[in-house]
């Protein structure tokens, strides 16, 4: 994840920076550079094997011939194909992943979709592939000699008909992207390359393959929060249901139009909660001459239900239809279209303190002390997208799936995404799993017996959890909230970790967590427990006295009105977290739910059964993951 005010991904695609090259990485003596058109001879073994060098020929085909830069899923170079003289970009893959047989399969289905795309306003993917005698995976793509536009802004002022002409060419791009179910969801100005540092020449590249992969956790950002703060849509924030999908492209892609019409970046960023708020708030277009400011207004509109909905909606809104057609391809889904996330595991213990008393939960790291922020007006209803008469083959299979997921032993999942493609069906699912394999079995054959094709099942973000937990994931999942009934949710599945400026954790390298909570009347009490993927539960919140104690000055709530709250936490270590939600009547036991692993026999889960249906309790559990893959 990035932040405006922190340094720009490094591993941009094609970006030539205009100030010359970076230093290069530290590597040994690089072997003497073949020419164009020659033969050469094999690469000679050498201690870093798994790291290529200025003067490689991958492949036979690539040779390697300058550094450009370093990123946080590995390098980039600039290279030649010595066959056809053609330049190209070589972005390298990280040893760790380029050994991981999961990641290679979810590298060769994204480089699927994205050398099919093809586009003037889209840099072309060429190819995928992995060289065998140093074994790293890298993707080819086309070389462009351009300024980013992230570097020139403010530089040239763009009249009405320049902005116009550049809006229209990349929604067409995205149009066409879109069409083969290619969500971008990072489009901001460090994502768009100008030709000639021309506007009318502007290209938009990195669709996310390979995009802020953590190594040690085989993992993508998805579902929630994956981009530049400043120019993500609000329900990549966590608004409006997650639901991301084109029409959250439709909303980055105004924001970057009206960074170039003012030469300077939006003012939609600062904290977390200021994000969110200014969204809310809407974005001032004063200043932006129509037609295009009410182009512009319709794009940007905070609730996705009421945005334009698609590039073919913006291109009609400004006449004339798209120039260029997609290629032929199933549409995504409205609803269906999300990003992919992912997990690992850990084995570090958690703490959280709050107001000043302490909860000790094991869960995978130290959380410092819970300081809810922002306290912002009451946030709009959560929408959802309204499934049209003819169903589609996504929608069923997302609601097959979810049927069966309460079935699946040892578990707690939900589908985070549910696509149509080409090859039939993609899903993507995140949570815990203790035998994932039988998981993602259940799962396939529950899309079958809709009468639909499997294209794919992604269980990047199903973080494995010991069998020690089993018992007890099976007893909460035994009284799980129905999937539209949601109390609790986290804005998005991974958290970076960076030097905080206050609270507990001042000066320290921590990642700064959030949690939102909705206590409707349906909600007569609650408690709140902390969970690891070994098994370890402790209590956070024993009930709703004691989280209305708190609602006072000098104490971690905000109440954000309409019965919603935000908790926003420190947390010092890297690691996966759960947080456990139960509702209903009261009469929550500490003694009971808060057991040790080791205890939680079959006569335990039927004391826990006979206290929930007592109780009328319901369960929801959200997982999360504080990640340090930026540099600090």
């Amino acid at each position: 994840m990035n932040d405006d005010n922190g340094p720009p991904d490094d591993d941009r695609t094609v970006f030539m920076p205009s100030g010359g090259p970076p230093t290069p990485p530290p590597t040994s003596p690089a072997p003497a550079a073949t020419s164009l058109n020659t033969s050469f001879a094999p690469m000679a073994p050498r201690l870093d094997g798994d790291r290529i060098q200025v003067g490689d020929v991958l492949n036979h085909i690539f040779e390697v011939k300058r550094f450009i830069a370093r990123g946080g899923m590995g390098e980039v170079f600039e290279g030649v194909n010595i066959t056809s003289d053609e330049r190209v970009a070589i972005k390298v893959m990280l040893p760790a992943l380029a050994a991981d047989p999961n990641i290679q399969a979810m590298f060769r289905k994204e480089a699927k979709t994205l050398t099919r795309l093809s586009h003037p306003a889209l840099v072309q993917y060429r190819v995928l592939a992995q060289e065998p005698q140093l074994g790293v995976l890298y993707i080819v793509t086309e070389f462009v000699d351009g300024a980013n536009l992230a570097d020139v802004l403010g530089r040239e002022t763009a009249d009405l008909p320049t902005l116009t002409g550049m809006l229209r060419c990349l929604a067409e791009g995205l149009r066409a992207a879109h069409a083969l179910g290619a969500i971008h969801r990072d489009i901001s100005p460090d994502n768009v390359l100008l030709e000639d540092g021309r506007l009318d020449r502007a290209r938009i590249i990195d669709f996310g393959i390979a995009k802020d992969l953590d190594p040690g956790s085989k993992t993508i950002i998805g579902d929630g929060f994956a981009g530049k703060l400043s120019y993500v849509a609000p329900e990549q924030l966590g608004d409006f249901d997650r639901e991301v999908g084109p029409w959250s492209d439709v909303y980055s892609l105004a924001l970057v139009i009206l960074a170039v019409a003012r030469g300077r970046n939006v003012d939609l960023g600062g904290s977390f909660v200021d994000a969110i708020d200014k969204r809310r708030k809407g974005v001032d277009l004063s200043d932006i001459g129509e037609p295009l400011r009410g182009v512009l207004a319709v794009m940007l509109a905070a609730n996705p239900a009421e945005r334009l909905r698609s590039m073919d909606a913006v291109l009609d809104r400004l006449g004339g239809g798209a120039a260029t057609p997609p290629p032929v391809a199933p549409a995504a889904t409205a609803r269906d279209a999300a990003p992919k996330p992912a997990p690992a595991t850990s084995s570090s213990s958690l703490k959280y303190y709050i107001g000043g008393g302490v909860a000790a939960a094991a869960l995978l790291g130290t959380v410092g002390y819970i300081a809810f922020g922002g306290s912002g007006s009451t946030p709009p209803p959560a929408t959802s997208t309204a499934v049209a008469p003819s169903v589609s083959a996504a929608a069923k299979a997302r609601a097959a799936v979810t049927a069966v997921l309460p079935n699946v032993t040892c578990s707690w999942l939900d589908v985070t995404q549910a696509l149509t493609t080409a090859d039939g069906v993609t899903l993507a699912l995140a949570g815990v799993a203790g035998q994932p394999i039988q998981a993602e079995a259940a799962v396939s054959q529950a899309v079958q017996k809709t009468g639909a094709s499997v294209a794919s099942v992604d269980f990047a973000e199903v973080a494995p959890i010991a069998a020690e937990a089993c018992s007890s994931l099976d007893a909460f999942r035994a009284i799980r909230s129905p999937d539209a009934t949601t109390h609790l949710a986290v804005p998005q599945r991974h958290f970076e970790m960076s030097r905080l400026a206050d609270g507990d954790y001042a000066g320290k390298i921590a990642a700064r967590t959030v949690l939102n909570l909705t206590l409707g009347a349906d909600v007569k009490d609650f408690a709140l427990y902390g969970l690891d993927p070994k098994g370890t539960i402790s209590p956070l919140i024993e009930n709703a006295a004691v989280f209305k104690a708190m609602e006072k000055p000098g104490f971690p709530v905000a109440d954000l009105g309409g019965g919603k709250y935000r908790i926003q936490a420190d947390a010092d270590a890297a690691g996966w977290s759960g947080i456990l939600l139960l509702t209903g009547n009261g009469g929550f036991s500490d003694d009971l739910v808060a057991t040790g692993a080791g205890t939680r026999s079959p006569e335990w889960r039927k004391r826990f059964a006979d206290a929930a249906a007592r109780g009328g309790w319901r369960a929801e559990m959200v997982w999360f993951k504080m990640v340090d893959e930026l540099p600090n």
